[in-house]
């Protein structure tokens, strides 16, 4: 069944035009304010605690970052934020690129899961301590061994996929065959987050906006 999501839109801004990205934000939006050619500020809503799920949050996860800042003084004081990655700035402006079609700060779009599981192809889900004791008091400790799960380098224990790169989970129905033991990374991952229309574009080519141009 379809979900009504809203979700940010995201707009790009210079340092003459902050103020209007202060409003642009205040009122749900996301921000890219280019402070020179080269260097740009993801700005937004500071995350409320407890809020594993916040649309901010997640735009900074899928640029491969997991900390941000709180702006302490000057027009964006409140908001946070993060300086984006010289390799993610085609992010920025594929976000704005995208969201160009749209008007206003945010935009409502129904989004049905079991029609889609794009975020179950091709991911790479993170097993924690948690979620190896959920799989045993499940009844199901072999989720945490091969061939489900296998031990990287690196020294993370993460799911192995399929060899069309579908979660070994996924069932032809786009349901999830251990839905109730899911890990914390599945039952957490929020539907129109930046993350989920990356991977709906990536994996389906579906866009919520403009497609790219080149």
């Amino acid at each position: 069944m379809a979900e009504d999501i809203v979700r940010p839109i995201a707009r790009s801004f210079t340092l003459k035009h902050v103020a209007e990205a202060v409003v642009h934000v205040g009122e749900g939006g996301h921000a890219f304010v280019w402070e020179s050619e080269s260097r740009v500020r993801f700005v937004f809503r500071a995350p409320a605690k407890h809020t594993p799920d916040d649309f901010g949050a997640w735009g900074v996860y899928d640029m491969g970052k997991s900390r941000w800042k709180i702006i302490k003084e000057g027009a964006l004081k409140g908001f946070a934020s993060i300086v984006v990655p010289r390799d993610c700035h085609w992010i920025a402006k594929r976000r704005v690129e995208r969201d160009s079609i749209h008007p206003g700060r945010t935009r409502t779009l129904a989004l049905d899961c079991t029609r889609c599981a794009a975020c179950c192809r091709d991911n790479e889900v993170i097993l924690q301590p948690a979620d190896v004791q959920r799989f045993k008091e499940g009844g199901r400790p072999e989720l945490a061994k091969p061939p489900y799960a296998k031990r990287h380098k690196d020294g993370r224990l993460i799911f192995t996929l399929l060899s069309n790169k579908r979660c070994r989970h996924l069932q032809h129905n786009n349901r999830c065959r251990i839905y109730k033991l899911r890990p914390h990374p599945c039952s957490e991952f929020p539907a129109g987050s930046e993350c989920c229309l990356f991977a709906r574009e990536d994996m389906l080519k579906l866009f919520d906006g403009l497609p790219p141009q080149s």
